[in-house]
């Protein structure tokens, strides 16, 4: 009986002690959801750091009406074409004034075009020399040389749209002799181009000349032209020089005559916009480390050439190379991704601007989605000029955010 009554109050004292177990662990009252607060990612982040010439560009940009702004890209068939540089250009001139045309070739370039200017020949006037898959000692910058065949060369540059704008004009050139150089349009003027010791020359400008010109030289001997510079009469806006060639890497710039960096800096780039990397992708051969070693050489000989220039690393665009692969990462180029993973490192090493042109268009693989609205051509690589206008606006945008935090 004494058992019972023991067993009965400890079975009492257990089943006290669970349903206060219980209770304690009864669940709570539900909370409100956690609201996970996100910021909009944006694929135009600048390199880590910012350059440090960015505040005294942005002083210009503002004073641009009462002296002149100079932009010069370099790059590959993306610039060549003048179709993504072109709209760029359009843009600085609509906000800050219109500076001119800017350097352009000697000559027609096949493959090439610029958006503002033609430029013709007569038949076996000249002979075309390209840094893109020939060799020269002579290359000057743009990679573009034109040595004449005629006694008396000429070339004529046209306007693309009627225009009233005046302009100084200047060669670039090379001569052992000496010649005259002539510029007709609606009147007639002349600059002698003396010997310049096997350098490359810019001639003592043209002024007031109008679009169409004819331009002449007296005698070809020892004669190689490698350009036009033509920069509005009133020397203010912005001049926006497009340099490409068709299958450029970086590399390209190692073929130009060793003055071509003395040339840059007689432009005197305000901004300097570097747009290669799509062929480096392609190239099955680069190693990485190498081309990242190269990479942060250039930049930081060109940042001690010209160091009040603002410098902007432009990524390789979106591509694809086998379209026919199931997965993105196989339609790929191998190199496309470490490439612009290096193009963004190398930028930030170095206090350049960085735009990431394949985020922009919305990451890998997103060309198709941009060929499937007519925005990249079939061979998804390049654009549509649609497409360069819609890339060249996303740039400027993001250009005018950090010229503005200025």
């Amino acid at each position: 009986m004494a058992t019972q009554v023991v067993f009965r109050r400890a079975l009492c004292l257990l089943l006290t002690g669970l349903s206060l177990s219980a209770a304690a662990v009864q669940p709570e009252a539900p909370r409100p959801p956690t609201r996970i607060v996100t910021k909009a990612w944006t694929p135009l982040l600048p390199a880590n750091r910012v350059d440090p010439n960015l505040s005294q560009l942005a002083l210009k940009l503002k004073n641009a009406q009462r002296q002149p702004v100079n932009i010069v890209q370099l790059g590959d068939s993306h610039t060549a074409a003048d179709l993504f540089s072109g709209e760029l250009r359009r843009l600085f001139q609509q906000d800050y004034g219109d500076g001119g045309i800017g350097f352009i070739a000697a000559t027609p370039v096949p493959g090439t075009r610029y958006e503002q200017v033609i430029i013709n020949t007569g038949k076996r006037q000249w002979d075309l020399v390209s840094a893109r898959n020939q060799q020269s000692t002579q290359f000057p910058l743009g990679g573009y040389l034109s040595l004449p065949i005629a006694s008396r060369p000429g070339v004529t540059l046209q306007s693309r749209e009627p225009s009233e704008q005046r302009y100084t004009l200047s060669t670039l050139y090379q001569t052992s002799r000496g010649t005259i150089l002539q510029a007709k349009d609606t009147a007639t003027q002349a600059r002698a181009l003396p010997v310049t010791q096997g350098q490359w020359r810019f001639s003592q400008p043209i002024s007031n000349v109008r679009l169409p010109v004819e331009l002449n030289f007296a005698s070809s001997n020892g004669l190689a032209v490698g350009g036009w510079l033509l920069q509005s009469q009133r020397n203010n806006g912005v001049l926006y020089s497009a340099l490409g060639i068709n299958g450029a890497t970086f590399d390209v710039v190692d073929k130009w005559q060793a003055g071509w960096l003395d040339t840059l800096k007689q432009l005197r780039p305000d901004l300097l916009i570097l747009a290669y990397g799509t062929n480096e992708a392609y190239d099955d051969s680069l190693e990485p480390a190498l081309y990242e070693q190269r990479l942060r050489e250039r930049l930081q000989m060109l940042r001690k050439a010209l160091p009040g220039t603002v410098l902007l690393v432009v990524s390789a665009p979106d591509s694809v190379r086998n379209k026919r692969a199931a997965r993105c990462e196989s339609k790929q180029a191998n190199n496309l991704r470490p490439v612009i993973q290096i193009q963004r490192r190398v930028a930030a090493q170095v206090n350049a601007l960085f735009w990431d042109w394949q985020a922009f268009m919305g990451g890998n693989c997103a060309i198709e989605r941009w060929q499937a609205r007519d925005l990249a051509r079939p061979d998804l690589v390049h654009l549509t000029a649609e497409g360069y206008r819609q890339s060249a606006a996303g740039l400027y945008a993001w250009f005018k955010g950090q010229v503005g935090k200025r």
